[in-house]
């Protein structure tokens, strides 16, 4: 039997001064539901919409880290220097990890470089201001 290719879950990125690897196998997954009380659908939800626990973030990075080859003590250990920092700091890097164990990291992109995602709300439009597709179709 092939072991599974897990790279696609992998996410590569800037944590505590340095490059780290994360992910969330199932085991990590489902100890991540465990404490947070709320299946990684719902997780994914709430930190996407800041609907999300303190729990939600910092045990999103220290079980990435843990999927993401570091032992538990030194996940836990560095995940804890940083706890008193405010949460929004980390919650991209902890969206970033569950939508990797959820969606996946697009081919190519099997580690990220800790890409920050603009919000589609703020992003910079691609069409010229004024102008409807439809009329830029008939030129």
């Amino acid at each position: 039997m092939s072991e599974a290719d897990t790279s696609r879950t992998l996410v590569t990125a800037p944590f505590a001064g340095r490059e780290c690897r994360f992910q969330l196998r199932l085991g990590e997954m489902a100890e991540l539901e465990r404490v947070c009380g709320a299946g990684i659908g719902a997780i994914f939800m709430r930190l996407g919409t800041h609907q999300f626990g303190h729990r939600d973030v910092w045990d999103t990075i220290r079980l990435g880290l843990e999927g993401g080859g570091m032992s538990g003590i030194a996940a836990s250990a560095l995940v804890l220097r940083y706890q008193d920092e405010p949460l929004m700091e980390y919650l991209p890097l902890a969206g970033q990890i569950v939508a990797a164990a959820v969606n996946g990291v697009p081919k190519g992109k099997a580690e990220t470089e800790g890409e920050s995602q603009a919000d589609p709300a703020t992003s910079r439009s691609s069409s010229q201001p004024g102008r409807s597709r439809a009329s830029r179709r008939k030129r």
